[in-house]
């Protein structure tokens, strides 16, 4: 697999991140982040500065790089349980969210990198049947521009996972990335296989908001199908709580897809 040269759910979905577009997933990262960064910069009720700073982008590095420092102590000390190596996987994917938006430390992304991945490696072998695990590593494979053999390998064990248990989410990360890397057959394949799934369950009244919304996304995003792919959202908005994570990725989302459209707009005149 040659990779292209052209080309982060609450905390734990978001980062798979990237499948519903880049913008939205970063946008998010960056929300949930200083809501955290908040919390941890003094959350102190008899203190109310008059105006308070918004975080910085050294205040996230600095904070994500304490989490990794704790949480790898922590690993270091204790039996290291399949949740805390999540975690410090999550933090490790906002370090490099973190490098590569405002820095340009190539040294430090690399070894965030390689050991997310080794993360995701321990994590597979800790629950093989999870296929948010081995997307993960295949992502960051791809990313690396790891051999091609590696590469496929995973992908394989990827899509067989995906077969015995469908998983939207993680089938939309895998199309991003076939789609990125110009592996048209598979990429192809699995875009079939995840619009006929969703379609089925829509029009038997079986899918959930959340199935609905990736639907959305899938007809937004790789389908070309704006005006259906809003209707999606619009219909996710009216049956969603608006206090859920899906339903602020919904009006994320059908924002995302109004402003392209002025966008084209723009253009066309």
């Amino acid at each position: 697999m040659a990779p292209k040269k052209e080309r982060p759910r609450d905390l734990k979905k978001q980062r798979w991140a990237g499948i519903v577009a880049a913008i939205l997933a970063l946008a998010m990262l960056v929300s949930v982040a200083g809501i955290y960064i908040g919390q941890a910069m003094g959350n102190d009720a008899g203190i109310v500065p008059e105006q308070p700073q918004e975080p910085q982008p050294e205040d996230y590095l600095d904070y994500y790089r304490t989490e990794v420092e704790r949480l790898e102590a922590h690993i270091e000390e204790h039996e290291p349980s399949e949740a805390v190596l999540m975690e410090l996987a999550e933090n490790y994917r906002y370090l490099i969210f973190i490098q590569q938006a405002f820095f340009n430390d190539q040294e430090a992304l690399e070894e965030y990198r390689k050991r997310l991945a080794s993360l995701y490696r321990d994590l597979i072998e800790m629950d093989p049947s999870n296929p948010e695990y081995r997307m993960e590593l295949v992502r960051l494979y791809v990313e690396e521009q790891e051999e091609e053999e590696l590469i496929e390998e995973e992908i394989v064990e990827l899509r067989e996972l995906l077969r015995e248990e469908p998983d939207p989410l993680v089938q939309l990360s895998l199309i991003n990335v076939l789609s990125a890397a110009g592996e048209e057959e598979m990429f192809q394949q699995e875009l079939d296989i995840l619009h006929d799934q969703l379609e089925t369950k829509i029009a038997e009244d079986e899918a959930d908001n959340e199935e609905r919304f990736y639907y959305a996304v899938l007809l937004g995003e790789h389908l070309n199908e704006t005006a259906a792919a809003k209707e999606m959202v619009e219909q996710v908005l009216e049956d969603e709580n608006e206090e859920s994570w899906i339903y602020q990725e919904a009006v994320n989302y059908l924002g995302y897809l109004r402003t392209n459209d002025e966008g084209e707009d723009i253009l066309i005149e």
